[in-house]
Formats: C-alpha cells, structure tokens, sequence
C-alpha cells in the first residue's frame, strides 16, 4: 500500500492535461463569441455610416480602432488564463482544417467583390453567410451541441433574404447574422460547457 493518498505523477499529468484543455477550449469558446460581437459591431456601424450619410471615417473610427482595441483586449484575456493560441495548430485537427477552408473561401470572396468588382454586393453577403452557416454545421457536428445548428440554419436564412435585398443592405444582414447567428449561439455554446464541468 502506497504512503501517501496522492495520486501518481502519471494520474496527476493526465488529470492537468484534460483540465488545461478544458480551460483552453473554454476560452476559445468565448473568445470567438467576443469576436462576433466585434465583427457585428464593425458591419452593422459601417452600413449606419453609409446609410444615414454620417460624415465618420469608417475605415478608421469604426475598424481600425475596434479592430486593434479587440485585438489587445484578446490577448491580454489569453494571458491571464494562461492559454497559447497558435497560429499554425500543432495536430491538425478537423476544426482548424474547416476554419482554414472558411477563411480561404471568405478571402476568395472578398477579392472577387472588392478587387475584382465582379460580384455584386447581395451576392457577396449571401456567399458569405453560406459559408458561415456551413462553419456553423461542422461546429454543431464536432461539438455536438445544438446552438451552432440553430446558427447554420439563421445564417442560410440570412443568405436567402441578402440575396434578394437592395446593395446598400448587405453590410445589414451580416451585422445581423454576426450577431444573432454566430456570437449568441457561441456564448450559448460557452455557457453550456461551463455549466457541464461544474
């Protein structure tokens, strides 16, 4: 019989490396929720700003700041939970293949509408949604949680009413799917694992 009522040093790394992926899926959790907050906030300022004529630099008071400010608010948030974001994930898993594949689809979209100018603007957002509500299918399904699916569903909504919306609405509608598609159903997501480990 062992000494001591410890457990072994075997038992103890194991037991801190499933609490550290907890805490750093937790975490992330959040933080992309804050994100779509941020993004939502920046859209649906940006289409007020060409909607009701406001004389504001959207480029910089809207974006620049919010985006930098977010920026650093993120990473202190990072640093006081002791989390390490990577740019390039050490195991690849089928998360970061899925938001690799979103990110790259979005660029391919934004270059042909703003670059190219060969997309009009309700395609554009409608492309977009559909790309965000189909990263909302595969968290649903990896994270088998119910909130992401309700978010795929609003956002292919949200795709089918920005196609056939006037252009000057199509900041709108992703301001709105941001919001209501992606940063709810992520806090919901965030607030349902952590009511899971208590």
């Amino acid at each position: 019989m062992p000494a001591t009522s410890l457990p072994s040093a075997q038992q103890t790394e194991l037991a801190l490396s499933v609490e550290r992926a907890y805490r750093e899926a937790l975490v992330t959790d959040r933080l992309g929720a804050i994100w779509s907050l941020i993004l939502a906030k920046c859209l649906l300022a940006q289409w007020a700003i060409a909607r009701y004529a406001i004389p504001v630099s959207g480029a910089f008071y809207v974006w620049t700041l919010t985006l930098v400010m977010g920026t650093v608010a993120s990473l202190y948030y990072l640093h006081a939970h002791r989390v390490k974001l990577h740019l390039l994930p050490t195991h690849f898993r089928v998360n970061a293949a899925v938001l690799a594949g979103l990110l790259v689809s979005l660029g391919f979209v934004a270059y042909a509408r703003f670059a190219l100018g060969a997309i009009a603007a309700p395609v554009a957002a409608a492309l977009g949604a559909a790309l965000l509500g189909s990263w909302s299918l595969a968290r649903a399904a990896l994270r088998r949680a119910w909130p992401p699916l309700v978010g795929a569903l609003l956002w292919w909504g949200l795709a089918a009413t920005a196609l056939r919306a006037p252009a000057d609405e199509a900041l709108l509608w992703l301001g709105l799917g941001m919001l209501g598609a992606q940063a709810l159903p992520g806090f919901a997501v965030a607030a349902r694992e952590a009511r899971q480990r208590v």
